[in-house]
């Protein structure tokens, strides 16, 4: 992150966020004002909030709502005065739709803000499993024995989804003399050293490691199922830091304990978190974190950056980046 500061005349804004990223905000906007604002639909405060000059606060800083609150109405009098919202996340399956899609709002994400911190989070899993680390940790005498792995350099690597996230991993894994595929939504990957694939399920058949990194939602809902488990590369890696409708976690189940999967990494899962006693929590070959991936300070630090840099373009009359107009683009 720059270490240079913003000015803007915009001095109030409004917010549910936290308090470390309120003081890190306000430290890069000098004069910025923050008034936290209740989580939710509610929204407790920011009916009739005004700024010094006495008009309506213009710019809301937003979190995902809790999965109970996402299907309310907008609150009576929505959105008063707001004109920008910038959200805390980059995937847009948190919120309502009217929230995304309100008329005369600005709405942008946070597009990019955690694709470092994400792929060196599945880099870490790929070097876990294709140097079997696992299996050569010594727990005992008996255990004492040569365990033999693949060299990393000439492993394939195939990506689901190809924006921020699923560049950073290409260009990690690329320098280190991996193969790398990827099949998106809409274009061809644009990096040098990046194959096309055809399709999912001609991904799945060739990489050793498959990592998600396409959004959730009625499009991508089950993109992994049992068809394309079944064409799977045997002993394939699976990687899921993206959202957990994007497996059918039964047909994964059925792969891993006859093989054809040999691995999978869950940073995500359906739902979240997983009720007590399910399968995903015990399988000896399941990775389990509970979407902490994109957790980490310099998530922090893009996303202050981020926020800076939105808020100077908004008081020079300019949109800030990364805006999401509806039909909603791929957040990856």
């Amino acid at each position: 992150m720059s270490t240079a500061t913003t000015t803007t005349t915009t001095r109030s804004i409004a917010s549910q966020w936290d308090a470390p990223l309120h003081a890190a905000l306000v430290e890069a906007v000098p004069g910025l004002t923050i008034v936290p604002v209740g989580p939710g639909p509610g929204f407790d405060g920011l009916a009739g909030l005004r700024d010094a000059t006495g008009r309506p606060v213009e710019v809301l800083l937003a979190r995902p709502f809790a999965p109970a609150q996402r299907d309310a109405p907008p609150p009576a009098g929505w959105p008063w005065g707001l004109r920008w919202i910038q959200l805390i996340s980059v995937g847009l399956d948190g919120y309502p739709a009217w929230l995304l899609a309100t008329p005369g709002v600005t709405v942008s994400n946070a597009h990019g803000s955690s694709a470092d911190t994400i792929a060196d989070f599945v880099l870490a899993h790929v070097l876990r499993v294709q140097a079997r680390l696992d299996a050569r940790r010594v727990r005992s005498p008996e255990g004492w024995r040569l365990q033999p792995a693949a060299a990393l350099a000439g492993a394939r690597l195939g990506l689901v989804g190809f924006g921020a996230i699923g560049r950073a991993v290409a260009q990690r894994a690329l320098a280190l003399g991996l193969q790398v595929r990827a099949v998106r939504r809409q274009g061809l990957p644009d990096l040098p050293g990046v194959d096309p694939a055809a399709d999912v399920a001609a991904l799945a058949a060739w990489a050793d490691h498959l990592v998600l990194a396409t959004p959730g939602g009625p499009a991508t809902r089950h993109l992994v199922d049992a068809r394309v488990l079944r064409q799977a590369r045997p002993g394939l890696h699976l990687i899921n830091i993206a959202r957990g409708s994007l497996v059918d976690t039964d047909a994964l189940c059925e792969a891993l304990d006859n093989g054809r999967v040999g691995e999978a990494s869950l940073d995500v899962t359906e739902p979240e978190p997983l009720p007590a006693g399910h399968w995903l929590y015990r399988h000896p070959r399941v990775w389990l974190t509970p979407h902490t991936s994109a957790i980490g300070p310099h998530v922090q630090r893009a996303l202050v950056e981020l926020t800076a840099e939105g808020l100077q373009a908004w008081h020079n009359g300019r949109p800030p980046a990364h805006r999401v107009d509806p039909p909603w683009p791929a957040a990856a």
